[in-house]
């Protein structure tokens, strides 16, 4: 499985928040704007589906070269995207319902792959040790994929059968006036 290497945690919601397990989460997006290419965006996003109460916190570098913002996007399933490889990264082509933008580009997707659980409690314990494994989700680095069909592979994987939403990272360069 692939955990961006950026990730400094995946842990439960509730240590950031006061919220009980039957309240409606809702996603959290602290985003630090970049005015420099070298001032990393500082971010916590909720981890799909809605249920799971993770959140990972993100420390990342702008890769574009002008001053830019990051934008989360969450739809809910099935969704649309319109993007497209252009210089090796994944450029919204269309405005979309979700907030992102023509020019916006693709910095990371929730994805699913089969992995041990995660956790450090009893149950989590023992099913490792047994082998059990299960569908897991994690943040995919749209910028390391190799290839245009890992990015596609990445997007499909969130499927109604194990989440009730994706989450997208768009990188969004700051118009200038």
């Amino acid at each position: 499985s692939f955990i961006i290497s950026s990730t400094n945690a995946f842990v439960p919601l509730s240590k950031y928040a006061n919220v009980s397990s039957k309240s409606t989460l809702k996603p959290i997006t602290l985003v630090k704007m970049s005015d420099e290419a070298e001032d990393p965006f500082d971010m916590m996003i909720s981890i799909p589906p809605t249920s799971s109460g993770l959140i990972a916190e993100l420390k990342l570098k702008p890769i574009l070269e002008v001053p830019s913002t990051m934008v989360e996007v969450r739809y809910k399933l099935p969704f649309g995207l319109d993007v497209a490889p252009k210089e090796g990264l994944a450029v919204c082509t269309k405005d979309g319902a979700g907030g992102e933008k023509i020019g916006d580009v693709l910095r990371f997707t929730s994805q699913w792959t089969m992995g041990l659980p995660r956790g450090n409690g009893l149950v989590s314990t023992a099913a490792s040790f047994s082998g059990a494994i299960g569908w897991q989700c994690s943040l995919f680095d749209v910028t390391k994929a190799s290839s245009w069909e890992e990015v596609v592979q990445a997007l499909t994987s969130n499927v109604d059968s194990r989440t009730d939403e994706v989450v997208l990272l768009f990188e969004r360069p700051i118009a200038s006036d």
